[in-house]
């Protein structure tokens, strides 16, 4: 039986590294990262304008302000996010987004930041001890 081209030994030689990756939905965002960022601007933005129009008395136009800078924050979130992932392997903006976190001190990844040396804190050089092996013992 003749081997398929691009098989050897039943197996597939090569699988092409975006194949399984998440297809880009909106300004270089994956679906998962646009529902994130409507999410967290709609957690955020309608409470923060039903409160600043209550002062005004049309609180309830707090909802579709909200509505409506949640689409503002996700088209600029959009333009920053690509210029984050431009050039870069697909999920480094992760890694980026993370140690971003750790820098402000709002968690802790376990990233190494900072460049420090070692000192053995000797006074005083340390002295040489002579050891004997079996083999010397016997000459």
């Amino acid at each position: 039986m003749a081997e398929l081209e691009g098989m050897s030994d039943g197996e597939i030689d090569y699988i092409p590294d975006r194949l399984i990756a998440d297809p880009v939905v909106f300004r270089g965002m994956t679906d998962g990262e646009v529902v994130f960022i409507v999410v967290v601007g709609l957690v955020f933005w309608i409470p923060v304008c039903v409160l600043i129009l209550m002062v005004f008395g049309i609180g309830i136009f707090g909802v579709a302000a909200g509505a409506g800078m949640t689409i503002v924050t996700l088209i600029l979130a959009g333009k920053e996010l690509t210029r984050i992932k431009r050039k870069q392997p697909d999920g480094l903006h992760i890694v980026y987004f993370k140690r971003l976190l750790q820098r402000k001190g709002l968690a802790r990844f376990g990233f190494i930041d900072e460049s420090a040396s070692w000192d053995i804190r000797r006074s005083s050089p340390v002295e040489r001890v002579n050891v004997v092996t079996d083999e010397e013992e016997e000459d």
